[in-house]
């Protein structure tokens, strides 16, 4: 017999509505503690099954709690100290670029016998200033942050194999096996879709990497890195990170148009087929959201907390929708953040 869903009072939905932005308000002024925090906690969601993997062989939970600390921080470190140098490299060569790209301008439009006067109001140096000089902000904060997320991601990782029995000595009969239940359905699906995302942010970035060496643009490593760290980010990263390489190609082969061409077709075709049919299909079929929820959820914590907060939007929703799914008053919601072409698993009580 199939379970009829209770349709939300009026009450109900306003104090849903009140929640959501009482904690945007206290998440937006606490984000010094509750980035690294929410951080480490969805780290700790990928890294769990890790743990969990060497207890067949006796290995202790701290000795794979030292090698993923390790590995990551092994990985991470260098990555960042990497980008903030080729970003600071590409800052420093910025008024050359802007030179050369106001003066490919002004000659096109005196070609075509256009005023040329409209140039002065644009300020492409300031505004491509601003987008690296963030991103580079962007990095070094990241940077700061690593140390207070190993801190925490830590005592989570040797906190983790015992979260099962706990929850079920707390929470006992059908309660606590539902509690248990919706914290392995969050750990599986969040774990297959940072291993999932990652595997295709890495094919997007050694692509359009490929892609750009062979074609000869500066930076093409850069562009790399920058195509790997932008796919994480829904729908805008991956315009964000096709934008510059363009640019960059129009002032070095000017006046050749060919390669300029050449850039944009390639990561045209780069980012719309990875963006625009693998991820949506890869993605919705693995976490059953809306495309209109993982939008709103991009602008929500994008305008929280920024870049990072857009890199962790997907995750979060994901974690909001299951936790909807296992509460019956907030069932509803569950409903309204599934894709058409999946439903929320009913385990509410019947």
């Amino acid at each position: 017999m199939e379970k009829k869903i209770r349709k939300p009072t009026v009450t109900e939905t306003c104090l849903v509505i009140l929640a959501i932005i009482a904690v945007g308000f206290v998440l937006s002024n606490a984000e010094r503690v509750a980035i690294p925090l929410t951080l480490a906690f969805i780290l700790t969601l990928l890294f769990t099954p890790v743990i969990k993997a060497g207890e067949p062989y006796k290995i202790p939970p701290f000795v794979m709690v030292i090698m993923i600390i390790v590995c990551f921080f092994g990985v991470f470190l260098p990555l960042g100290i990497f980008l903030n140098t080729r970003l600071q490299s590409t800052i420093q060569l910025l008024p050359t670029y802007h030179s050369r790209l106001v003066g490919l301008g002004r000659a096109l439009l005196e070609r075509y016998q256009v005023p040329t006067s409209f140039l002065d109001s644009i300020n492409w140096y300031n505004t491509m200033g601003r987008y690296l000089s963030g991103m580079t902000g962007f990095m070094l904060n990241w940077l700061g942050n690593l140390v207070m997320v190993m801190v925490f991601l830590i005592f989570m990782l040797l906190e983790s194999p015992y979260i099962d029995d706990r929850l079920k000595l707390a929470f006992k009969g059908e309660n606590g096996d539902k509690i248990t239940l919706m914290a392995e359905k969050i750990v599986g699906q969040i774990s297959k879709y940072l291993r999932t995302l990652a595997l295709i942010s890495l094919s997007t970035g050694t692509l359009v990497w490929g892609a750009l060496s062979a074609l000869k643009i500066e930076f093409a490593m850069t562009w790399g890195i920058l195509a790997f760290i932008f796919n994480f980010v829904p729908t805008v990263g991956s315009i964000a990170a096709s934008l510059p390489p363009v640019l960059v190609a129009i002032v070095q082969y000017y006046p050749d148009p060919v390669p300029a061409v050449l850039t944009f077709l390639a990561l045209l075709a780069i980012q719309f087929t990875m963006g625009n049919i693998l991820t949506p299909k890869i993605m919705g079929d693995t976490l059953g959201l809306s495309p209109v929820v993982i939008l709103i959820s991009l602008m929500f914590w994008g305008l929280i907390w920024g870049i990072t907060g857009a890199l962790l939007s997907v995750p979060l929703a994901v974690m909001i929708k299951i936790i909807c799914e296992n509460i019956e008053p907030l069932h509803f919601m569950a409903v309204l953040m599934s894709s058409a072409h999946s439903r929320p698993h009913e385990e509410v009580s019947e």
